[in-house]
């Protein structure tokens, strides 16, 4: 097999609108390097002084290199036929499949990775990264941080890898969709084996163990391997998304609805970087009670977040606003005393006392007509259910128990339950299991003097 053994240097950490400076490949055939193509590019645009730091190149040197599209052809040639080899071969592979898709070339070669090749033949080092390896295995490179002396030190680091490996490792590696070529680096292999295809909640994690992604799926390790593959190889986004993921974590739940629960609330626990949905801004509308200084007990609506022990919680505005005229109608309340302007009314206001023993009994036959359910569902094996347990009209949470234990009340709910703080997403999505079960089984209960604390 032939080999081109590629390392450049760019002005950015991503393809997306940054350029490749310097180009240096070895084409290694029969365990020699048979051919070696060097040359600086004109992106031009001005160094970063960063960049200029770290590998001595200046923009002043540049005015008079070809630009990519000058040499794309000869490129082109070069890797035709060709395993495109580097270290962290993603990167490298993303600035050039950019460059070559600018011009209009195909460029899809297979892949080798030689931090993935070294992890196989030297496991337990400390780091991986070119320049600590090149130190621990006594490797020379007199040109760090420029192309063509990087990926010379490249070609011994692969030589070396290559006599401490099977054949069988190394066709997997080479493997177009082998499990090696998409994770980063940072990942072993048994880490990714050990993700079930099943159904729940998943974490990317950072070097500190901190959630940097959370997300839910039927299978997650289809959806963990889709989004480290399918992703802009290109993006910042996708470049500091997989330099910054060091592990993975999952919960099983059995169920797609108790994924998506807990996943909203464990994305609100710990709001991951890489996380958008959530974060935008929602404005939610609580109806709250209080007491005026004549005695009067009021009820308003009130801008906040949503929260436990309010009367009611909407979206909008005009949502709550509209509640609050339905409840003042049925129960042939002033309005004057929730917050709502009537315009002009010449009535006088009902004494403090008459006024709160109505509202409180409106209040009262609400909280009655509100119903409380457990809605069961298959859990995550044979042996068990997964139930979500509705009181009063609100979420309180969710929970598995095994088949035969029986949970036809509150209390026995309780047992098991796991609390997680109400939203507008699982309350939306309460109010609907209880309209519409579905393949949920609906067992009404009775309401309970108190709420679930």
């Amino acid at each position: 097999m032939k080999y081109a053994i590629t390392d450049i240097e760019t002005t950015g950490s991503h393809a997306s609108g940054n350029s490749i400076i310097e180009i240096g490949i070895c084409i290694v055939e029969d365990d020699k390097i048979i051919e070696e193509f060097h040359t600086l590019l004109n992106p031009g645009v001005v160094i970063p002084p960063y960049i200029t730091a770290l590998t001595g190149i200046q923009t002043h040197m540049l005015e008079g290199a070809p630009s990519f599209e000058d040499i794309a052809e000869e490129l082109a040639q070069i890797f035709e036929e060709s395993i495109f080899v580097a270290h962290n071969v993603n990167f490298d592979y993303s600035f050039i499949k950019a460059e070559f898709d600018a011009v209009g070339l195909k460029f899809n070669p297979p892949r080798l990775c030689t931090i993935k090749l070294a992890r196989k033949a030297f496991p337990g080092l400390r780091s991986y990264g070119l320049g600590n390896l090149c130190r621990d295995l006594e490797i020379t490179n007199d040109a760090p941080h420029r192309a063509l002396g990087d990926a010379r030190a490249t070609t011994t680091l692969f030589y070396q890898s290559l006599a401490r490996i099977s054949d069988e490792d190394l066709k997997k590696l080479l493997h177009r969709n082998s499990t090696e070529n998409f994770l980063p680096q940072h990942i072993e292999r048994a880490v990714y084996d050990a993700i079930p295809e099943r159904t729940g909640v998943y974490y990317f994690l950072n070097s500190a163990g901190k959630p940097i992604y959370i997300g839910k799926a039927k299978n997650i390790k289809k959806r963990i391997r889709s989004h480290l593959s399918s992703g802009s190889l290109g993006s910042a986004k996708h470049q500091g998304f997989i330099k910054e993921t060091h592990s993975f974590r999952f919960r099983e739940t059995g169920n797609e609805l108790i994924a998506l629960l807990w996943e909203d609330a464990e994305i609100r626990k710990y709001w991951p970087a890489y996380n958008r949905a959530q974060k935008a801004k929602t404005n939610y509308y609580n109806i709250i009670t209080y007491t005026d200084q004549k005695g009067y007990n009021r009820l308003a609506v009130h801008k906040g977040k949503f929260a436990s022990g309010i009367i009611k919680s909407f979206t909008s505005s005009y949502a709550a606003k509209n509640w609050l005229l339905q409840l003042a109608e049925r129960f042939q309340m002033d309005l004057r005393l929730f917050g709502v302007d009537t315009g002009w009314n010449e009535n006088e206001l009902p004494s403090p006392p008459d006024h709160n023993i109505i509202l409180d009994e409106a209040l009262v036959a609400i909280q009655e007509e509100a119903e409380s359910a457990i809605l069961v569902n298959q859990g995550k094996t044979k042996g068990e259910v997964c139930f979500i347990l509705i009181e009063k009209g609100l979420f309180q949470g969710f929970g598995f128990v095994p088949y035969d234990t029986p949970i036809s009340t509150i209390d026995e709910a309780k047992n098991y339950l796991e609390k997680i703080p109400v939203t507008e997403v699982n309350q939306s999505i309460a109010l609907s299991l209880l309209e519409n079960p579905s393949s949920w089984k609906k067992i009404k209960v009775p309401n309970l003097e108190t709420s679930i604390e």
